[in-house]
């Protein structure tokens, strides 16, 4: 258990740290750029994406030697991170568009992928699956049902963000912030972390119905 513990907790903290710099660069744990960074490598700040990436990549690859040494320990870790991680994130993502329902339907409305009609539904509707899916992936038993309507949502995100690229919309993804038109590059980072997210996503649609405590007793 002492390996998978160790490699499981460098895990841990590269995807962290990969998540962090694919998604919400310049904060307080990203590193690309800060000034002692800057200072050997000028052009760090650029390749934030590619070291999230890496860093995403390199956390993937210590659970194979923690899968090996204690494969059960390792699975219970792995659910309970993913539960969290993926849950909290959405719960945080849906408290900005219900607290600005028509900034966010005002977005919606740039991906210009809804009738016009639909746009407000979708903008008081998504914010609250969002929210409420991501409490039952962390503090409800059902992680099959509740993570299969996460993948849902995440193809609906896939979907909305590849018809942005491919009109070349230039717009933000309005997932954890509600701007306006942005640089396009915002909207590629975007997809990549979600195709990155679900991955895991569709494992936990895999694991059997029980709470995180639950997950924790011994059987």
């Amino acid at each position: 258990m002492v390996i998978s513990f160790i490699c499981l907790t460098f895990a841990t903290l590269f995807a962290i740290l990969g998540i962090a710099e694919i998604s919400f660069p310049e904060t307080f744990i990203t590193f690309t750029d800060k000034e002692f960074v800057l200072v050997i490598f000028p052009k760090a700040w650029k390749y934030g994406l590619q070291t999230g990436i890496c860093l995403v990549a390199l956390a993937a690859l210590l659970v194979i030697p923690a899968w090996r040494a204690n494969r059960v320990f390792t699975e219970k870790v792995l659910e309970n991170h993913l539960r969290l991680g993926i849950g909290g994130m959405f719960i945080f993502a849906s408290i900005f568009k219900i607290q600005s329902p028509l900034t966010f339907a005002t977005l919606v409305a740039q991906y210009q992928f809804l009738p016009e009609f639909a746009n407000n539904f979708f903008a008081l509707f998504m914010p609250q699956l969002e929210l409420w899916f991501g409490i039952a992936l962390i503090f409800s038993p059902f992680v099959r049902e509740a993570a299969f309507a996460i993948f849902l949502m995440f193809l609906s995100f896939i979907v909305a963000l590849s018809w942005a690229l491919f009109h070349d919309l230039g717009i933000t993804c309005g997932c954890f912030e509600l701007e306006g038109a942005q640089d396009k590059a915002e909207a590629w980072t975007a997809l990549i972390r979600d195709l990155v997210l679900i991955g895991p996503n569709i494992w936990l649609m895999t694991r059997k119905n029980k709470s995180l405590i639950t997950l924790w007793k011994k059987n």
